[in-house]
C-alpha cells in the first residue's frame, strides 16, 4: 500500500513539496515506494519513501487573541 498519493504535501529535508509522480515497488525484499516531489520553485527531486515526512496539518485558531477578556465572545 502506498504511503502517499499524487497531490499530497510532504516535507523533504525541511522543505515542503508536493508528490507529482509515484511508483509502488513491492517486489523488493524491503518494499520501497518511489516518488518525485515538486517544490514551489518548480524544482523536482526523486526520492524513496523512507526520506519523506507528511506535512503536519495546520491548526485553525478561531479565537481573537488581542481582544479584551472582559468582552463577551460572539459566535
Amino acid at each position: 500500500m502506498l504511503r502517499f498519493q499524487i497531490g499530497d504535501t510532504v516535507v523533504l529535508e525541511g522543505q515542503p513539496g508536493r508528490i507529482v509522480w509515484l511508483r509502488e515497488n513491492a517486489n523488493e525484499i524491503e518494499a520501497m515506494d518511489e516518488y518525485i516531489v515538486e517544490f514551489e520553485d518548480k524544482r523536482r527531486q526523486f526520492v524513496v519513501s523512507g526520506k519523506l515526512q507528511s506535512k503536519p496539518a495546520e491548526s485553525v485558531d478561531d479565537r481573537v487573541r488581542d481582544r479584551d477578556p472582559r468582552q463577551r465572545q460572539t459566535h
